[in-house]
């Protein structure tokens, strides 16, 4: 993780919360995502530095940043963390941990961090609420497991993806179906255009159970639904991972 960078920097999903988006705002909400690809043989490590970095976030009360994290099943780490417009990206959100922890000791804290992974990466993603699929009733509270589908696309084909995007909705809708999902699209800093289904359950199983009854009540009509979206995809991409309360990061008001 970086600590000082100007332009993009730490600052965290959330997912996704990266992810844990329930109201369907008018506006798509924007976040800055923080992504550790850390080394299988220092996940230990690295969590445990991670648990002390909180430890010493919520003893000094630090404020200016919180964050949601994900960790995914191939090592990715993610931070993810609303922001209100691009000019946020100029800030430093662990200014005030340097300060009240010292420069010395916050910044071996983050040198050892850095021995645990040999790149890392940030990037915006926007919550799309008109795309999110969000039925009367449904929480993703006790839901911390997620499976991600992310749908890479050409800039030729943007705005039909866009348009197969809401007749999926549109068809959950007409279902009935119970589980909700959150739609994401790439930003700032991401190489290749693309939208993100994000998908809350209790564990793996829970997930499996809710796509077999999907499945049903959609029914060949599904089929050609979701047709329309895999056409229009230049690339696809499934990861499954789970949100760290643990790992998470928020300030006392």
């Amino acid at each position: 993780m970086k600590t000082i960078k100007s332009g993009l920097f730490f600052y965290v999903f959330v997912l996704f919360a990266f992810f844990n988006v329930t109201a369907q705002d008018s506006q798509p909400t924007m976040f800055t995502t923080h992504t550790d690809n850390v080394n299988f043989d220092k996940i230990m490590e690295y969590e445990g530095i991670i648990k002390e970095l909180n430890e010493n976030l919520v003893k000094h009360n630090v404020k200016g940043t919180s964050w949601t994290a994900i960790n995914l099943i191939d090592g990715r780490y993610i931070y993810a963390s609303p922001i209100s417009n691009m000019a946020d990206l100029d800030k430093n959100p662990m200014a005030d941990l340097f300060e009240k922890m010292g420069k010395e000791a916050a910044g071996k804290l983050f040198e050892r961090m850095n021995e645990c992974y040999d790149s890392h990466s940030d990037a915006v993603i926007h919550h799309i609420p008109e795309l999110s699929y969000m039925p009367e009733g449904y929480s993703t509270d006790g839901k911390n497991y997620r499976e991600y589908h992310i749908m890479y696309y050409s800039p030729k084909n943007s705005k039909a993806l866009g348009d197969a995007m809401e007749s999926v909705k549109e068809l959950f809708e007409s279902k009935g179906i119970k589980n909700g999902y959150n739609m994401y699209h790439s930003g700032f800093g991401s190489e290749q255009g693309y939208y993100m289904v994000s998908i809350a359950a209790e564990d793996q199983m829970d997930l499996a159970k809710s796509g077999q009854e999907n499945d049903a009540a959609f029914g060949p009509e599904g089929q050609a639904v979701f047709y329309e979206v895999i056409k229009l995809t230049s690339d696809y991409e499934k990861i499954e991972g789970r949100v760290r309360p643990d790992l998470s990061y928020s300030p006392k008001e």
